[in-house]
């Protein structure tokens, strides 16, 4: 896949896609949700992760890990626990959206979404969410969104799970975006309104104004 440039929009931390780490010319793994807590009440071991998933407290789990693809072999450790590559690293479970709320998940692993069309909601604002597990902006847009579902049953969110940038969905859809997540929002007509990324909260709350008329 083409080199990405992920910015962390809580940081600002550069980091150049998963074919690179923070070594020049040092070869890495893919972040995978892996390493992502079981509970919203957990707590870091020694290492900074959380102890349940931390492959220095029990090594027995590496090879899981590995078998993903999920390793940084520079510092010995998975990719989704390498604080010293990726300090910016969120391993709390996702923000999950109100009952009621139309939220479903299309694509749940990296796999390929051919077209995003035939998942509009006729009659309400949709927005595909190209997020990941381990992505901090994306739960910033998660905690935004959310509440507003509590108020308004016009909107639906159709989420994207991109596991990593070399995934098939993230190679088709995400080969020009410089950050996560990646909104695309269709109008109730059913028409394109805009694509967001980043967590750039005051401009996805205009596309959804726009969307709603």
């Amino acid at each position: 896949m083409n080199e990405f440039r992920l910015r962390c929009a809580v940081c600002m931390i550069v980091l150049l896609g998963f074919a690179h780490g923070c070594g020049a010319g040092s070869t890495h793994g893919t972040i995978t949700p892996m390493s992502v807590a079981s509970r919203k009440d957990w707590k870091a071991c020694e290492h900074g992760v959380p102890e349940e998933v931390c492959v220095r407290c029990r090594p027995e789990r590496a090879a899981k890990f590995k078998q993903r693809g999920d390793w940084c072999p520079e510092h010995d450790v998975p990719e989704s626990q390498c604080l010293k590559c990726h300090p910016d690293l969120d391993f709390s479970p996702p923000k999950q959206p109100p009952a009621q709320a139309d939220v479903k998940e299309i694509a749940k692993d990296g796999e390929d979404l051919p077209a995003l069309e035939p998942h509009r909601v006729p009659g309400k604002v949709t927005i595909f969410d190209f997020y990941a597990a381990w992505c901090p902006p994306c739960r910033k847009v998660d905690e935004h969104l959310y509440p507003m579902l509590d108020k308004r049953s016009d909107i639906a969110i159709r989420k994207i799970n991109v596991g990593s940038w070399d995934t098939p969905v993230a190679e088709r859809w995400l080969e020009d975006v410089p950050e996560l997540p990646y909104l695309i929002i269709y109008g109730k007509n059913g028409q394109r309104i805009g694509a967001i990324a980043g967590a750039q909260l005051a401009d996805i709350d205009r596309a959804i104004a726009e969307a709603s008329r």
